[in-house]
């Protein structure tokens, strides 16, 4: 089981809900701030893109060795694979969507559902516009 946080911001008429699952963050690692910036989290991108920026710019300046320069791209990889989403809840607060509860379940689609049955006023607000 997975555990995810629930982050919610209610605008009055249709709150908007957020899941971020705890763990390494796999598509962070690969891509980096791109991935960041596909889930619309500018100011991460912007940390991400400074993390490896310095990092391209000073392992070949510092380390001569190839093999060593590589293992520190992947090593400052997997240190944003660690955090990503960490930084993922902290751009969610930035925006206003406070974390509501923790939930666990096997995937996302049955999380939102455990949370949703679990706050019956956040569903009938959602199903309110359908």
């Amino acid at each position: 089981m997975t555990v995810y946080s629930v982050h919610v911001r209610d605008t009055g008429l249709k709150p908007n809900l957020a899941l971020v699952k705890d763990g390494f963050s796999w598509p962070a690692a690969v891509f980096g701030f791109i991935w960041a910036l596909v889930i619309g989290a500018w100011d991460v991108a912007l940390v991400l893109f400074a993390i490896q920026l310095a990092a391209g710019i000073l392992a070949p300046l510092l380390i001569l060795d190839p093999t060593a320069q590589s293992v520190v791209q992947v090593g400052v990889s997997v240190v944003i694979g660690l955090i990503a989403n960490e930084l993922r809840r902290w751009s969610l607060d930035r925006r206003g969507m406070f974390e509501d509860a923790v939930v666990t379940a096997h995937d996302k689609e049955e999380a939102e559902r455990r949370y949703l049955d679990a706050n019956p006023y956040m569903t009938s607000k959602l199903l309110r516009d359908i």
